[in-house]
């Protein structure tokens, strides 16, 4: 079953575009050739690498394990992963199978995620630098 937009249409990436870019220190970039969204200096969501296991018009965000297998569980319509994905904390979804207030929904959560893995990595970093200087 493909649901429509408001507008009548299947989700792109262009929907994509405009909902991510209107979010917080958000910029378009590249990753792997393909678009892609940072949160800060963060990825999270693009478009994945054309293989052959992944559908086209797919999105690829990024995700707790936990909340992945939520996700898969309840809407395995949907999310998906992949082969190549299944290591990674992320799922892909089918554009064309969710509508505009889920795409936010996943983009919101997907930007929180991100944030969130950023402030970690920077307690991180400190904390190393800390001890190799205390070490000295």
């Amino acid at each position: 079953m493909t649901r429509k937009t408001s507008r009548g249409r299947p989700l792109t990436f262009a929907d994509v575009r405009e909902i991510a870019l209107s979010m917080p220190e958000v910029e378009e970039a590249t990753a792997y050739g393909m678009p892609a969204f940072k949160a800060g200096k963060t990825r999270f969501a693009g478009r994945p690498v054309e293989r052959h296991d992944v559908e086209p018009n797919s999105l690829g965000v990024p995700m707790s394990f936990e909340e992945r297998a939520r996700r898969l569980a309840a809407r395995p319509d949907v999310y998906y992963v992949t082969e190549h994905f299944q290591g990674y904390p992320a799922v892909l979804v089918r554009l064309s199978r969710i509508d505009r207030r889920e795409l936010r929904e996943i983009l919101a959560a997907a930007w929180q995620y991100a944030m969130e893995q950023q402030v970690a990595a920077k307690t991180r970093a400190r904390t190393t630098r800390r001890s190799k200087i205390s070490s000295r």
